[in-house]
């Protein structure tokens, strides 16, 4: 063994080093270890492929295929075990760069073709050589920034693994068929017209395959879009709701110190005529009539603490224990109704799990107070039966076709008042903690 006779196929299969760098670029957030153990570990890896490659094509197989497609299995079992991703997605991945990678392949072997009519693929020239990492380079150089940033978008918004199966069986058919037509003998495209017949249909492949990532993208995004904009119609909704209850909370409570302004003006009637008795009996009818249960002074702010009465009566109706304390700055500048919003989707939320697990077991605790002069704190925590639904990270609903909308509102509530809100749960209790901003907006100042 020579070392030129060495060098060709090992430069050949080095060009898997940028292809690899490429099935990297769009899964950045998906990383399992550091960028630079992995970088360091790839170029370990593609340089022992290369070697080894290139040794049993020389000596054991001649057959550059089979040892390619037994060198990209193993080659995949690492990568896919250095992501956190599920295997249709990273397969979906590997796929796309393998099929772009044998085209540039079979380019390769045409230009050497053209450059050694009577030659074979098993005599690969160190032009074609040349030919095919340069062509490595620059196609996945290109290719680098839309993988990042379109791949990452679609892998963020797109986690169904039946989507990403049938994306890689589609895929496979491109990688598929780029294995079946590798020319042997170059002689073959010089028959006829097979040689311009070959390069067309190669060719166009190669179009329709970056069409179709092209197409698979602007589908994703369009679908993405679409859920998005029914969460917020749903979110919107759901506020609409809470603000409808809310109103009629407030008429209620209007209607309740209108008709105590009429016993007032009757008691001041009975009490200018001085009859005691009369005073007495109806006094007495009154109190009968009153609701049993007292309206609590939880704050300040009178919408909110029409929201706190009407959800602790929910609360007691159900068996629930509640503990609310809040502690209100002198002047809130975040608009009560976003504050509503929030605590009425945190407790509506809290009643709902409450409600899963034993009655001796239901338990809301709520905490609103100010920290550091600008900031209010919503800290909640409820019992609950232990099932939870979570995906990407986010809470979904337990209950049927439910999608954990709440949860998203309070979180585009609290970050439109430039705050966070955040979720966990440990032991059978679920943690709500909602920080915003309590700042007059630069807008109002000016």
């Amino acid at each position: 063994m020579t070392f030129k006779s060495f060098i060709i196929p090992f430069l050949t299969y080095m060009a898997l080093l940028p292809a690899m760098t490429f099935c990297y670029a769009p899964v950045q957030k998906h990383l399992r270890f550091a960028r630079s153990y992995i970088f360091a570990a790839l170029l370990v890896i593609c340089v022992a492929f290369s070697a080894v490659s290139a040794f049993l094509q020389l000596y054991v197989v001649r057959d550059f295929s089979s040892v390619y497609l037994i060198g990209l299995m193993l080659v995949f079992f690492v990568y896919h075990k250095t992501l956190t991703l599920h295997i249709s997605q990273s397969a979906t991945i590997f796929l796309i760069a393998c099929a772009f990678s044998t085209f540039l392949s079979n380019f390769s072997i045409i230009y050497d073709a053209f450059l050694h009519p009577d030659g074979k693929l098993a005599d690969f020239s160190p032009q074609a050589c040349v030919f095919l990492v340069i062509s490595f380079f620059v196609f996945y150089a290109l290719a680098l920034f839309p993988a990042a940033k379109y791949g990452s978008y679609i892998l963020d918004h797109l986690p169904q693994p039946r989507v990403w199966w049938t994306a890689a069986l589609i895929v496979g058919i491109f990688f598929a068929f780029n294995l079946s037509v590798i020319i042997k003998r170059y002689s073959t495209l010089h028959t006829n017209r097979v040689g311009s017949a070959y390069i067309t249909i190669l060719s166009l492949m190669f179009v329709l395959l970056l069409l179709l990532c092209v197409i698979f993208y602007y589908i994703v995004s369009a679908l993405s879009q679409k859920a998005e904009a029914e969460d917020r119609n749903r979110i919107f909704a759901m506020q609409e709701k809470q603000y409808d209850d809310l109103q009629r909370y407030l008429d209620a409570d209007a209607k309740a110190r209108h008709d105590f302004r009429q016993t007032i003006y009757t008691l001041k009637e009975l009490s200018s005529e001085q009859d005691l008795a009369a005073i007495d009996a109806y006094l007495g009818r009154y109190i009968e009539a009153l609701p049993q249960k007292e309206t609590a002074d939880y704050c300040r702010d009178h919408a909110l603490n029409a929201l706190l009465n009407h959800y602790a009566r929910r609360a007691e109706q159900n068996g629930i224990r509640t503990d609310i304390k809040t502690d209100l700055p002198e002047t809130l500048y975040i608009d009560s109704v976003d504050l509503c919003s929030i605590i009425g989707n945190i407790l509506d939320n809290a009643i709902a799990a409450c409600c899963e697990v034993p009655e001796e077991k239901r338990f809301i605790r709520l905490v609103v107070s100010e920290e550091q002069g600008s900031e209010l704190y919503i800290a909640a925590s409820n019992s609950f039966g232990g099932r939870l639904r979570q995906k990407k990270g986010r809470y979904l609903s337990t209950h049927k076709g439910g999608n954990g909308i709440g949860l998203i509102s309070i979180v585009a509530t609290a970050e439109r008042c430039g705050g966070t809100a955040d979720y966990s749960h440990s032991d059978g209790v679920f943690y709500s903690n909602v920080m915003l901003v309590n700042r007059k907006s630069e807008a109002a100042t000016a």
